[in-house]
């Protein structure tokens, strides 16, 4: 039933495209709208701010990676585990902020995750201390301290005073501590519970378009800077450094943004993000999902591991981009991962670095993970969809409802050309699109092994294909030559920054982030930049340090 369900998804591509045999969908030149992977905006051709809400609220993973540093845990405290799951939105990943609401079982959850955090204060002294810090038993400096550190910004005096208050009552709240231990755990039970730990706000006044910005937008002051690049490259809180920054007021100067986020992204908690960016982007989860009655038993765990251990190796460790990570000939494996790739030598439970067949093997799209995630009868288009859609942003239509195809053929693209292409109803989409990127990949089988032959036949893994920002047919023989075809295109390296845009700022592609995207884009295309520098270049621009309003939420709002 699964694999007949795949069948089903997949070929509805077919029957989603008009006509016969047709060259496969083209920008136009000026382009409104441009469509990319579904998405489709007014290209105003010059870099703008994005509108983006005022109030994103924090992810599970960012709440938990907060609390894990406001109180120097060793590891996150695990309350979102009990938490009413966050929806996904359209984007390819789990922290789009237009879904990310709090509802009436969200305040529910959030309470209950401040009251235990006050129950560690009460019970933990090492816990106490990192609330309190070197504020030696001062009611006044603590509040401040600590709120500063929760609501990512200095305390108005007002909001000073109300915690001041609360800090006097928190006797009543825990009868049996003493004064102070028990103001600190009642401060903190509220303030983890107020909309300004729970939201990123990133209201302020509107600025009029002027020489720099042609739009109404609102320019973001140093503390919200420092909240978002926090957020966009650790998934957490500013740290001290940070913090000082913009108490000085550096970030909205000079090369101030540039310079944290340079030093940031040296940082563990930089290498997570980037390796979390890569698992949802390439569906690392998928792997782990993999089970094969002719292979070890936890193969599919070992897959998933490999492809962790090569992002790390090549987008941190090692510095490199998106031309390493999709046509480098080495990886990381154990035993049972060596027997997939037919290597040679001493290979034992440890993972260690291996070199590839270089004809044979390019980077993240020919590792037994991908491969065995798209596996079947219909592997070839599982895979040709799933490259266009997530690593060129190829517009491809929504597969409608119809009838299971008849296949005829002795090898897998013969059957899949019966009824995909020329001559038949899928030759628009999938002849000329999904077709050939699936075919490339045909000398490996269901396991990831390399294959010369199919049903006692040559593989034939040749195709044509369109690109369709550069608009130039490439043919290639094989995924090593489609890997590097891929890597020399603009349509790879724009859509590789617009996962990484959508993916920082948690929100779709807007008009005003295209200009971004094609400059940044071709940067990594011609000078090779690292998945590093495509993050700064991110953080060092217009769209980082501003935004457009929403009218229809923020007129309500008052903004």
């Amino acid at each position: 039933m699964k694999r007949l369900l795949l069948v089903l998804l997949t070929f509805g591509l077919c029957l989603g495209c008009e006509g016969q045999i047709s060259e496969p969908p083209r920008v136009i030149d000026p382009p409104p709208p441009v469509c990319r992977a579904g998405r489709c905006v007014e290209d105003p051709g010059e870099i703008l701010p994005a509108a983006a809400s005022a109030y994103p609220r924090l992810s599970h993973r960012q709440y938990e990676n907060t609390l894990q540093a406001l109180f120097d845990l060793t590891e996150p405290p695990g309350l979102a585990a009990s938490f009413q799951s966050d929806p996904r939105g359209s984007s390819n990943f789990d922290n789009a902020a237009d879904v990310l609401q709090v509802t009436s079982n969200h305040w529910e959850d959030y309470q209950r995750g401040a009251e235990t955090m006050a129950g560690r204060i009460l019970s933990d002294p090492a816990v106490r201390a990192a609330a309190v810090r070197d504020t030696d038993g001062d009611v006044d400096a603590f509040v401040s301290q600590f709120g500063q550190r929760v609501f990512r910004r200095p305390l108005t005096a007002a909001e000073a005073s109300t915690y001041r208050t609360l800090f006097d009552t928190g006797s009543e709240r825990y009868p049996d501590e003493d004064v102070f231990t028990a103001g600190v755990a009642f401060v903190a039970e509220a303030m983890l519970q107020s909309p300004f730990f729970l939201y990123r706000p990133e209201a302020g006044p509107l600025q009029s378009a002027n020489d720099d910005i042609s739009v109404e937008h609102v320019v973001l002051d140093d503390w919200q800077l420092a909240s978002r690049l926090s957020y966009f490259l650790w998934d957490s809180m500013p740290d001290d450094a940070l913090f000082a920054a913009a108490t000085a007021g550096s970030l909205r100067e000079g090369d101030g943004l540039r310079t944290q986020a340079s030093r940031m992204l040296d940082h563990p908690l930089a290498a997570a993000k980037i390796l979390d960016f890569h698992r949802q982007l390439f569906e690392f989860e998928l792997y782990g999902l993999v089970t094969r009655p002719d292979l070890a038993a936890d193969i599919g765990a070992k897959m998933r591991r490999e492809a962790e251990r090569f992002v790390q190796d090549v987008a941190v460790d090692n510095d490199g981009g998106l031309r390493e990570l999709l046509t480098s000939s080495h990886t990381f494996v154990d035993a049972d991962l060596a027997a997939i790739y037919g290597l040679e030598g001493s290979f034992d439970s440890t993972f260690r670095r291996a070199d590839l067949d270089p004809e044979e093997r390019a980077g993240l799209l020919t590792m037994p993970g991908f491969l065995a995630s798209h596996s079947g009868e219909t592997a070839p288009i599982l895979r040709g969809v799933f490259i266009n859609l997530r690593v060129l942003c190829a517009n491809l239509p929504e597969p409608p409802d119809f009838d299971p195809p008849v296949f005829e053929g002795v090898t897998r693209r013969e059957r899949i050309d019966s009824v995909t292409g020329e001559g038949t109803c899928g030759a628009s989409c999938h002849a000329g699109v999904i077709n050939p990127v699936g075919f490339a990949l045909e000398n490996f089988d269901d396991n990831g092994h390399w294959r010369d032959e199919d049903s006692g036949l040559p593989v034939d893994a040749a195709a044509e294909y369109v690109f369709q920002i550069d608009d130039e047919p490439v043919h290639w023989d094989g995924p090593q030559e489609m890997g590097q075809a891929i890597v020399e295109s603009s349509d790879a390296h724009e859509c590789y920054v617009q996962n990484w845009l959508e993916f920082g700022f948690g929100r779709g592609l807007d008009s005003g982030d295209l200009e971004l995207v094609r400059t940044i884009g071709e940067g990594s295309r011609t000078e090779s930049w690292s998945v590093k520098e495509i993050l700064v270049a991110l953080v060092d621009s217009v769209t980082f340090r501003t935004r457009a309003p929403q009218r229809d939420v923020e007129e309500e709002a008052g903004e």
